[in-house]
């Protein structure tokens, strides 16, 4: 599919619309390829238009000349429960110079997980309505896994926390450098941080954002901080969060765990540089004999794109210390 010129009006769009899908489960992704080249090409942008929001949201953005390419776009839909339309807009402003094309769309991995006759052991976990079975690491982390909600109920509340109604039971360190901003929607800052949040995927849903736009500079530090937690004992704390690092100045993200009030503790986890614009999963297994808490620590890039994401931060097999 390609777009030519058919008008003389100066400011132009040309829109194309999906059918209505459904739903999608958590590990959807949509992919295309797309040319955009020309000297006044334009830009094109893909929205998702979920069934009861006003709002679209953007999902994809080219602003401008990319060359006389083909290029491959991935996009992360994840779980959404509602009915929904993909649109794609083409804006030309001024003399229109240049040929704007998309190809091959694909939707992968994004149909709910199948029905199972059984499902046994302590590592698994079969879902209520569905008759899905999923790994028990699922159960209580803020996502729909099963498709009927079934993972997520009975959770409790002081061990999650999806960032829609504030900071929950988390706390800004007052001795860092900057806080994690609570967002919707895209970060101010172009060609770096979410456009969505992790739990909705739309631009309603929140999470948190570190800044690294000025007056922040080169190794500022912003650090969140978990609430306490008991002794593990022979056991195992899970931890899961999704993370987000999309820029070409993204530096660092780190967990730490700490057993003494204001010490840095001990690192248990970092990731360094650009990981593309998506969100990423991560689960780290804690234990202790004492009690604890958790230290998730961002650190500022030499220059404005290297904003960081975090949303939907749960804990498993853990119990808050009195």
């Amino acid at each position: 599919m390609f777009i030519l010129k058919n008008s003389s009006s100066i400011s132009q769009v040309a829109r194309l619309r999906s059918p209505k899908f459904r739903q999608t489960g958590s590990n959807c992704t949509l992919s295309f390829w797309y040319y955009n080249y020309g000297h006044s090409v334009g830009a094109a942008e893909m929205q998702l238009l979920v069934d009861g929001l006003r709002s679209p949201t953007v999902l994809w953005r080219a602003y401008y000349n990319e060359g006389n390419q083909w290029l491959n776009a991935v996009i992360q839909l994840g779980r959404l429960p509602r009915p929904f339309q993909l649109s794609l807009d083409k804006i030309s402003l001024g003399f229109y110079d240049g040929v704007s094309a998309i190809d091959d769309i694909t939707f992968e991995n994004c149909a709910l997980p199948p029905p199972a006759l059984s499902c046994e052991g302590p590592s698994r976990f079969w879902c209520r309505g569905t008759k899905a079975c999923i790994d028990s690491l699922l159960v209580c982390d803020l996502v729909d896994n099963c498709g009927d909600g079934s993972d997520e109920d009975n959770c409790n509340p002081d061990l999650q926390c999806n960032f829609e109604n504030g900071l929950c039971n988390w706390e800004q360190d007052v001795g860092d450098d900057l806080d994690w901003i609570r967002i919707q929607g895209p970060t101010p800052t172009v060609n770096t941080g979410p456009l969505k949040d992790h739990t909705t995927g739309t631009a309603r849903g929140h999470y948190l954002y570190m800044e690294s736009s000025e007056p922040h500079q080169f190794q500022d530090k912003a650090i969140l901080l978990s609430p306490l937690f008991n002794p593990t004992g022979n056991r195992t704390c899970i931890f899961r969060f999704h993370y987000h690092m999309f820029g070409k100045q993204v530096y660092k993200l780190s967990v730490f765990q700490r057993t003494v009030s204001n010490t840095k503790g001990w690192l248990l986890w970092y990731k360094f540089g650009n990981q593309g614009n998506r969100w990423i999963r991560q689960t780290l297994y804690i234990s202790s004999f004492k009690p604890f808490q958790i230290l998730v620590k961002g650190v500022v890039g030499d220059g404005f794109t290297g904003d960081i994401g975090l949303d939907d931060m749960s804990f498993l097999g853990c119990t808050l210390y009195n």
